[in-house]
């Protein structure tokens, strides 16, 4: 998977908004001050906010397993775009999972993933069934990103549960931004028991194409709310079976992921849709609900990224005769900011540029008419010089 594209520089910003009034002496009385909200710019994230240590831990809420356990989603799932809000402070609790972050080489099946490249591993252990646990095998490159050479999984296969990938799949960037789009792609072997009919050699074929294509604040039990950054994926699995002339394309399956991806946390929340029956690829908005909806709750991680955008502060509105007069406090590392104003945000925000400075204020003339309309503001500060 490669990164196909990066957002500009970091941005910050705050609104307040002011309401417009008759004549001046009402303007000086009726001011208001409507929110002032943490608006937090698109976070970056970047290895270092990703589980790639040994010693590293978290642990996360989810759905039981199979058909019966469904989850209605689509009232959870937002939109492209952002900034927006996901609330997973609420939720299935069937299962408790921990994730721990080991040497390959000191788990028991590492032998065949270690001799590939691997070097960490990824440990899943159901918390009420501590016999059922399954492997992902990486390796953290600093250029790359996490590249993973297969999986130990009995679950997924009793009769074959060890999975090595035929090229190593390049999971997740390195750094990543709201816009970037990558792409991975391996074929793996493994063993499909049929009830009653035996067990058959397959092959898979995995394709991911992945998008972040949303950002805002996610709300997770416990650790209350985090600025982060929204992947949608789609996966393709184009399986093939060897029925004992060679492996013979017989399907084409599609799964549709979404994580949440936080500074310092990594991925804090994670759906995964059904696979529609006819072989389609499931729609954004998962009618059909989610297999699998797993909420972080409790994590062990050292200090990751500082992308954490922190919001302007000391806004203040000064009225005058022909103008009202915009004022911040300048912040360190910020080079110049951009104003813009709107006039209603009780549905879909349309932001319109007023300005940019490299000062800590500015004025706005159309402000001050006696029949102007409640303006909205927000200052963003770039990065920079």
């Amino acid at each position: 998977m490669i990164i196909s594209s990066c957002l500009p520089q970091q941005q910050r910003l705050s609104w307040l908004s002011v309401r417009s009034a008759c004549q001046r002496a009402v303007w000086r009385a009726a001011v208001v001050v409507v929110g002032a909200f943490a608006a937090q710019a698109q976070p970056t994230i970047t290895s270092a906010d990703m589980f790639n240590q040994v010693g590293q831990s978290y642990r996360a809420y989810a759905n039981g397993p199979g058909s019966s356990n469904i989850v209605a989603v689509s009232s959870m799932l937002g939109s492209p775009g952002g900034p927006q809000a996901w609330d997973f402070s609420a939720g299935p609790q069937d299962v408790t999972y921990r994730f721990d972050y080991l040497l390959a080489s000191n788990t028991v099946h590492g032998a065949t993933f270690v001799a590939a490249g691997a070097q960490l591993v990824e440990q899943k252990t159901d918390e009420a069934k501590t016999n059922e646990q399954s492997w992902l095998y990486f390796t953290q490159d600093p250029v790359k990103g996490r590249l993973d050479f297969g999986f130990y999984d009995p679950t997924f296969s009793p009769a074959q549960p060890e999975t090595l990938f035929d090229n190593v799949l390049q999971d997740f960037p390195a750094t990543i931004h709201y816009g970037d789009t990558w792409q991975g792609t391996t074929v793996f072997n493994s063993t499909y028991s049929a009830p009653g009919l035996g067990d058959f050699p397959d092959q898979l074929t995995y394709t991911s194409t992945d998008r972040v294509d949303a950002y805002g604040v996610v709300t997770l039990p416990n650790l209350g709310f985090l600025d982060c950054l929204r992947v949608h994926e789609v996966v393709q699995y184009d399986i093939g079976f060897d029925l004992g002339s060679g492996f013979q394309s017989v399907a084409s399956q599609y799964v549709l992921n979404y994580y949440w991806l936080a500074p310092g946390h990594g991925i804090v929340a994670q759906i995964t849709s059904t696979s529609p029956s006819d072989g389609s690829q499931p729609p954004d908005d998962l009618p059909g609900g989610a297999t699998a909806l797993l909420r972080m709750f409790e994590v062990n991680h050292v200090a990751g990224s500082t992308n954490l955008a922190t919001t302007i502060s000391g806004f203040k509105i000064t009225l005058g005769k022909n103008a009202a007069l915009l004022q911040w406090t300048t912040q360190p590392g910020l080079g110049s900011y951009r104003v813009d104003y709107a006039t209603n945000v009780a549905n879909s925000i349309s932001w319109q540029v007023l300005g940019s400075t490299a000062s800590n204020f500015m004025l706005d003339a159309a402000a001050v008419p006696p029949a102007a309309p409640t303006r909205y503001y927000r200052v963003v500060g770039t990065v920079g010089p």
